[in-house]
């Protein structure tokens, strides 16, 4: 997944070199003040006498630069200056930008990435004079005491290398196995004189099913079950002859089969001993593996991979609809994210980072996923400490706070 470009933003920091006007009286009389004018290029001034620097976040049809416009007396300015921006995000990394003249306006060098929420100190050397201004450009972020925190259930984890397991879905049907199907026959041929159990009865080894008195001694013998399970067939009644016929059915569904369809276009990622995570409708997920891979037994043009399914609380029965997610690939990767932590924010898929009480978006570049860990391909650091648990509530406060990206 891409990161979507980020909205455009302006800021414009300007200052004047005409008075030697001293760094310390300036950071008194400007710091942490955002300047509101707006100047020719749409960005906001700061101004003072006859020097003027406007200076812009530019993102269209490029990733966001900075670009600058300095004048003195109304007369472009485009050699002898000293420009840069330091930009400190949270958690305290330090983004810095030194500008080239460029023809028509001074570029900063490097590109401004998402967020953009920073404090911002812009510095400008001309004529021997230097200018300072700082103020705070915060978007995305909000406060929660760690004692709230605590109470609301938010917890966070350290960012760090995952494994992700790559999955090919299959389709196909829960069935019994063969060897846990019994039927029942008589030993002798005779007449039925006892049926002791019905259709969905349950029984256990050694119950009794009938009573058959053979047509050869007279004497009536037992019919027993030779497996636990349950009477899926019963095809006699009291008074009829059993002969060779199957009797009864017994099936014991306490382990099942799902019947995997693997298609030719599948088959050379999929192999015996590869993990399974099976989904039914009505049941709760079950982690399974591939028992074996047979032929179809119609001559249809796929492998049917058989995983044994855990079916003790017959929760499933045969013929439902399984679908399998075979892990075909595992993939170490240097930096992954729990999915529980990420949300829509914007046009970007983001988690939110946690610097003390402090929360705050980070915008991310996505890879590989399994359902479980996200790979990252940018937009967070090895060792950032993201929120996992209750992350929605940061979003929330975030939101209703108001996330503007307007500078």
């Amino acid at each position: 997944m891409k990161l979507i470009k980020p909205f455009y933003w302006v800021l414009v920091a300007t200052c004047l070199a005409v008075s030697p006007i001293s760094v310390a009286e300036m950071s008194a009389t400007d710091e942490a003040t955002t300047p509101e004018t707006k100047g020719p290029h749409g960005g906001l001034l700061l101004q003072q006498d006859n020097a003027t620097v406007e200076l812009q976040i530019f993102e269209q049809g490029v990733p966001p630069e900075y670009r600058a416009w300095i004048t003195k007396d109304e007369k472009p300015v485009t050699d002898g200056v000293d420009l840069n921006v330091q930009l400190t995000r949270l958690g305290g990394q330090i983004d810095s930008f030194d500008f080239t003249y460029q023809g028509d306006y001074w570029l900063g060098s490097g590109v401004v990435t998402e967020p953009h929420s920073f404090d911002v100190a812009v510095t400008l050397t001309h004529n021997g004079a230097q200018y300072n201004w700082q103020w705070e450009s915060h978007e995305g972020r909000t406060s929660i005491a760690t004692d709230i925190a605590e109470k609301s259930g938010i917890l966070t984890t350290k960012a760090g290398p995952g494994s992700i397991n790559r999955t090919m879905t299959t389709y196909g049907r829960l069935s019994i196995a063969p060897e846990e199907m019994a039927r029942v026959r008589a030993r002798f041929p005779g007449s039925i004189t006892k049926v002791n159990v019905q259709l969905g009865d349950r029984v256990a080894k050694g119950d009794l099913l009938a009573k058959v008195e053979s047509n050869e001694s007279l004497i009536a013998y037992n019919l027993n079950s030779p497996i636990d399970g349950v009477v899926i067939e019963r095809d006699i009644s009291v008074g009829e002859i059993a002969s060779e016929q199957p009797l009864f059915t017994i099936a014991n569904s306490s382990t099942l089969w799902a019947e995997l369809r693997v298609f030719p276009s599948q088959r050379k990622e999929v192999a015996v001993g590869q993990k399974v995570q099976l989904k039914t409708a009505g049941a709760e997920d079950q982690q399974a593996t591939v028992n074996y891979l047979l032929p179809s037994t119609d001559n249809a043009p796929y492998t049917i991979a058989r995983v044994k399914v855990d079916n003790e609380n017959n929760a499933l029965n045969p013929g439902l609809l399984v679908a399998g997610d075979i892990a075909v690939e595992t993939v170490d990767v240097p930096l992954a994210v729990d999915n529980r932590a990420l949300h829509s924010f914007r046009d970007w898929t983001v988690v939110f980072i946690q610097v003390d009480d402090i929360y705050e978006i980070r915008p991310l570049e996505l890879g590989r996923s399994d359902g479980t860990l996200t790979e990252v391909l940018g937009g967070l650091q090895v060792g950032d400490r993201y929120v996992v648990e209750n992350s929605y509530l940061i979003k929330a406060d975030i939101l209703k706070s108001g996330a503007s990206h307007d500078h």
